[in-house]
């Protein structure tokens, strides 16, 4: 399996198309990052640069990440779908290497990529937090820090779901419109015809909301005014729907990430190389 992987990450930081999508998710999330970091508006004393402070940097920074996993979706499909083009997994196959070996090696590589997003996520909330935090201290500089992490988790099961679809199609082209599609609108027309209750469980929903929008209501008003002791939010204003709780989401995520690796397993088990 050592080779395996070996050959794996050869064939990947090799492709052009690789660095050229990496350097392109990391160079949009930094400009975003530091053009919304140097917007230095105030409204009636409110300053939004309080957004990129400690602890509210962490769920700014990871929600604009998120923004840019779909770019992490779509490498995964061109990776997977340059296997089929340059028949690359028939030849490994031919020299003995099997097929849950072959899905095992591209699972791995895909949550190498999960890891540089959660890396660069994490990076940027430190420096951010500790050039515009007043006042730091070790309560308010990790207070929400671990909602970080569950980017990780949004990241690979993107990946995951975009692999799935370059399995069944075959075609990068295909697969990246049909993944794009699914996104908006196939998913959001397919939930209108479902309750609440069972519209909040879709794959793309649930998966998106790992990371919500701020509430920039709640956040900037705590320097102005509490009402009845509680600041106001989108939510209890009904602005906004409530989400579920990010760590129930985060496990139905796994449970989304374990069926599209037993669907992929699934079809490259039956898939004609």
């Amino acid at each position: 399996m050592r080779n395996i992987l070996k050959l794996e990450f050869i064939k990947t930081l090799g492709y052009p198309g690789f660095r050229t999508i990496v350097i392109l998710h990391a160079v949009l999330f930094l400009l975003v990052v530091v053009i919304g970091s140097r917007v230095n508006l105030q409204f009636q004393g409110i300053k939004l640069d309080i957004l990129v402070s400690f602890p509210y940097v962490w769920e700014t920074l990871s929600w604009i990440g998120s923004w840019f996993n779909i770019l992490l979706g779509i490498l995964a499909i061109i990776l997977v779908g340059n296997e089929f083009q340059f028949r690359t997994f028939r030849k490994q196959i031919i020299d003995g290497v099997s097929r849950n070996q072959l899905l095992n090696a591209k699972m791995i590589v895909m949550a190498t990529l999960s890891i540089y997003a959660l890396v660069l996520v994490l990076l940027s909330s430190f420096l951010l937090g500790f050039v515009y935090s007043d006042s730091i201290t070790i309560s308010s500089v990790f207070e929400k820090s671990p909602f970080v992490f569950v980017l990780f988790i949004q990241s690979f099961a993107y990946m995951m779901l975009g692999m799935l679809f370059a399995l069944v199609l075959k075609n990068n082209a295909i697969s990246i419109v049909t993944f794009i599609l699914f996104f908006f609108p196939g998913e959001p027309i397919l939930r209108a015809f479902f309750p609440d209750s069972i519209d909040r469980f879709f794959p793309i929903k649930i998966i998106s909301n790992l990371t919500p929008m701020p509430d920039f209501l709640g956040i900037t008003s705590k320097q102005l005014i509490q009402i009845n002791g509680k600041s106001p939010s989108f939510q209890s204003m009904g602005l906004m729907p409530e989400n579920l709780n990010v760590w129930f989401a985060a496990l139905v995520c796994l449970a989304y990430i374990g069926l599209f690796y037993l669907l992929s397993k699934y079809v490259i088990e039956r898939k004609n190389f």
